[in-house]
């Protein structure tokens, strides 16, 4: 018989892990958010960490201990986190952020951001962005005003939270019986009930009926155009303009009439309500011309930039012996949670400058001229720049924007791959996408330009672009290709 037995053993090994601190992970979240959600965040922090201010416009002086008068303010805080540092050297380098903070933005600046009139201002724009009614809260509310049987208002509030985005039910009447344990005919009657809600075309099953729906509403039901909605909407797709005007008796002018009155209708009524939500972009970065110096200045917009401080009332708590070590703990742990919070802001700002700076220095020729002049420019290339990780310019241009005299711009738009002319000057898929717009634009809607064409013609200005990438380029600008795009009108 043959016992095994447990051996333990220790083995010691040396290897290399990069771990990520918690708050290195906070700079790189702060780093990747907008400016709206970078205040939602900064509104947060400051709700669960006492030792957080926002700094005041006139003294700078914030919500201390309101029973204290302090001659001044400013000069007396700096003494007393001096002195505080000096007792406590996990605190000791309050100081310098404070400094560098105050570096990092200029003096007249905090005059202007947060004076009574513009904090006013800028907590009622905040207060004015209110909820807006989705699509089944207009369409529950049409329900209750509508004049029906108690059976069928409860099918049909089940219908409406069947709908999906664009306004459509996707399912079958005879799914919908089974689900809510109902008769055919009475899911019919409810959804009947539905389609005659606003907007129309609401409650359809397929882009068909949502289009009859809508000229029924329009009384046009006896219309041609309704009749090709019928019958011949895959024709439409396909452009078989010849052999819908035979089968319909009609000349083919009259079917683009028909098929102009059908783009005006909506293939996603349940978008109507959608577009009704108000989407606030607010750009960080500004781009303006020095004409003096003839150079473009790339500004930060601080307006609406949090700007923090660690107040001085917590600092006085770990000067006083008769506060508690457990109360100075936390006030400890509360105050280095505030520190990486402003160096996180503060390095979040430096990174955006210095990259926007760089586009701007790689696309003047864009800022002079349009997007026919933009140059290709790649995220490692500005990383190499800069000396930071490709990634780390990933995040910070991630949902921000820059107001150029040119317009207001995604950080993003300006990343782009790009080919050489035969003249050696680069440019970027931007510009080959402009180029395909202005060609197709331009062209002859009886003889529409094959990729082919295209291809021949930007090879005329010097660009040897493949036929599949003109494709996928005009593809991803939403255009058709020639067959579809031919008019037979002649």
């Amino acid at each position: 018989m043959v016992q095994h037995g447990l051996h333990l053993s220790q083995d010691l090994s040396l290897r290399q892990e990069q771990i990520i601190a918690p708050h290195q992970i906070q700079s790189l979240e702060i780093l990747a958010i907008p400016l709206l959600d970078l205040q939602a965040r900064v509104n947060q922090e400051m709700e669960d960490n006492p030792t957080l201010e926002l700094m005041d416009s006139e003294s700078e002086q914030l919500i201390g201990d309101p029973m204290e008068e302090l001659s001044d303010p400013q000069s007396d805080n700096r003494e007393l986190a001096g002195d505080v540092a000096e007792k406590d050297e996990y605190l000791a380098n309050l100081m310098q952020i404070d400094d560098m903070w105050r570096e990092y933005v200029p003096p007249n600046h905090a005059k202007q951001y947060a004076t009574a009139d513009d904090e006013e201002k800028r907590r009622y724009f905040f207060d004015s962005l209110t909820t807006e009614k989705t699509l089944a809260d207009d369409l529950l509310e049409q329900l209750r005003l509508s004049d029906t049987d108690d059976e069928t208002a409860m099918l049909a509030e089940q219908i409406i939270g069947s709908l999906d985005e664009a306004g459509y039910l996707r399912a079958t009447l005879e799914e919908l019986a089974t689900s809510m344990a109902a008769d055919t005919a009475a899911v019919k009657k409810a959804l009947d009930l539905v389609q005659t809600f606003e907007p129309p075309g609401i409650g359809a099953r397929d882009l068909r009926e949502c289009l009859l729906i809508q000229l029924r509403h329009n009384g046009r039901e006896n219309s041609l155009t309704y009749k090709v909605v019928d019958k011949h909407l895959e024709d439409i797709a396909r452009n078989r303009i010849p052999q819908m005007a035979k089968a319909l008796k009609t000349s083919p002018p009259a079917l683009y009439e028909v098929i102009e009155e059908i783009k005006r209708l909506q293939p996603r009524p349940g978008s109507a309500s959608e577009n009704n939500h108000v989407q606030y972009v607010l750009p960080e970065l500004e781009v303006e011309l020095d004409e003096e110096q003839n150079n473009y200045v790339v500004k930060s917009q601080r307006d609406y930039l949090p700007r923090l401080r660690i107040s001085p009332h917590y600092l006085r708590i770990l000067e006083d012996p008769s506060v508690p070590k457990e109360v100075k703990q936390y006030v400890r742990e509360k105050i280095t949670g505030g520190n990486f919070l402003i160096k996180s802001i503060a390095q979040r700002q430096s990174t955006l400058q210095t990259i926007t700076q760089i586009i701007v220095a790689r696309q003047r020729a864009f800022l002079e001229e349009g997007e026919e002049a933009l140059h290709p420019l790649t995220m490692s290339q500005v990383a190499d720049e800069i000396g930071v990780h490709e990634t780390t310019v990933s995040r910070a241009i991630a949902n921000k924007f820059v107001q150029t005299p040119r317009g207001l711009y995604p950080l993003k738009f300006f990343f782009a791959g790009g080919y050489e002319t035969e003249d050696g000057e680069m440019l970027s898929s931007h510009s080959i996408k402009h180029k395909l717009q202005t060609l197709i634009t331009e062209e002859n809607p009886n003889k529409p330009l094959s990729d082919q064409k295209l291809v021949n013609l930007l090879k005329q200005d010097g660009l040897n672009v493949a036929r599949r990438t003109v494709a996928k380029y005009r593809e991803e600008l939403g255009i058709p290709s020639s067959h579809l795009r031919k008019n037979h009108s002649s």
